[in-house]
């Protein structure tokens, strides 16, 4: 499995920490995902934005395997002004 070749981008980022503090991606990964870029030592924690909002239990969900709910754009915080 590879990560999408626009996640490398941030590979200089991740050099550039050079082992210090922890260095956090975020943006569309899923579980398996997720998994490998943390495996492979490119980064060191995963962020879940939207798939958290729509899966408040996501931990427990990855920890299942179970099926995740999609997440709804419409339903997401706003500015109501």
């Amino acid at each position: 499995m590879e990560l999408g070749e626009a996640r490398h981008t941030l590979r200089p980022m991740r050099e550039a920490f050079g082992g210090r503090g922890t260095f956090i991606v975020a943006g569309t990964y899923t579980r398996e995902e997720g998994s490998h870029a943390i495996t492979s030592g490119y980064t060191d924690l995963v962020a879940y934005g939207r798939l958290f909002l729509a899966n408040p239990d996501l931990p427990r969900r990855f920890e299942l395997d179970a099926p995740l709910k999609k997440y709804d754009r419409n339903t997401f915080y706003t500015n109501s002004e």
